[in-house]
């Protein structure tokens, strides 16, 4: 199982939207058994996915399941699970977090066997529960929202104290960073104002593709293009709507596929050494 951990540096980041879409882009293409683990409250990745009326997913709310039989996830099948309903990611005594890294860990190891993926959407940096997640992970991804405060936010997440370099340094020397994806409010293109800025100063982070006419991945936000943002639209559908919905749905459906690309490019080290991880209580 590779592990994917969508995370940023500020609140408002569309990291539940790509969490979701990269998720429905795995099942629908790739065919992968998914996990998706929501770390942030309150969560949303469950109802969010069930607004696209899939059949293939279900929700799961507690760490016993994954040892039995209804964790299977057969033929291509999301499991949600909500964090605020597994025991051991929820008690108040454990400031320092460190029996929530434990559990954590514990959970990431049981699943290991059972699924393809595991997407996970965590709270914005410096959140504990957040760090936990990116000292297991195999994977990094960012989306930043092209902003004036795009720049820092960026730095925080990279050379911040919790940030990607210090963790990798001092938790998790196998952490790749896929990179940091803009997320662009529609119609503005990535040639205008804050795009070029973020170009130039964050060029070496981002996540260069020929495939887009800028030379690297970026977003649109759906919530900005009418349909795409509710029923996310397929590219093969995408003709039927207007113009502005099926530039985006291509552009998203381009970005996904990058995406997808770089998952498949990690290794497998991190997930290995899950395997052998003890069990702490839940």
């Amino acid at each position: 199982m590779k592990s994917l951990l969508i995370i940023s540096a500020n609140g408002n980041s569309d990291r539940t939207m790509l969490t979701c879409l990269l998720a429905r882009h795995l099942l629908r293409v790739t065919h992968r058994r998914l996990l998706i683990l929501d770390l942030a409250g309150p969560p949303r990745c469950a109802q969010m996915l069930a607004s696209t009326q899939h059949d293939a997913i279900e929700s799961r709310n507690r760490v016993r399941d994954l040892s039995g039989r209804a964790w299977h996830a057969a033929g291509g099948r999301v499991c949600v699970l909500n964090a605020d309903a597994v025991e051991g990611l929820l008690s108040s005594n454990d400031p320092g977090r460190t029996r929530y890294y434990a559990n954590l860990r514990h959970l990431l190891s049981r699943a290991a066997p059972r699924f393809d993926v595991c997407l996970i959407d965590a709270p914005a940096l410096p959140d504990l529960r957040a760090v936990c997640a990116e000292a297991l992970v195999d994977a990094v991804l960012s989306p930043i929202p092209v902003s004036p405060e795009c720049i820092d936010c960026a730095f925080e997440l990279i050379n911040g104290t919790y940030g990607i370099r210090n963790v990798r340094a001092r938790l998790n020397p196998a952490l790749h960073f896929l990179g940091l994806l803009p997320i662009v409010d529609a119609p503005v293109s990535m040639g205008e104002a804050w795009a070029k800025v973020m170009e130039t100063t964050l060029r070496e982070w981002l996540i260069a593709d020929s495939a887009f006419s800028c030379g690297y991945a970026w977003l649109p936000r759906l919530t900005a293009v009418g349909h795409i943002g509710q029923r996310l639209v397929p590219r093969a559908r995408a003709a039927a709507h207007d113009v502005p919905v099926a530039a985006a749905s291509q552009t998203v459906g381009a970005c996904l596929d990058v995406l997808t690309r770089r998952l498949d490019k990690v290794g497998n080290d991190a997930v290995l050494t899950l395997r052998h991880a003890q069990v702490c209580d839940a």
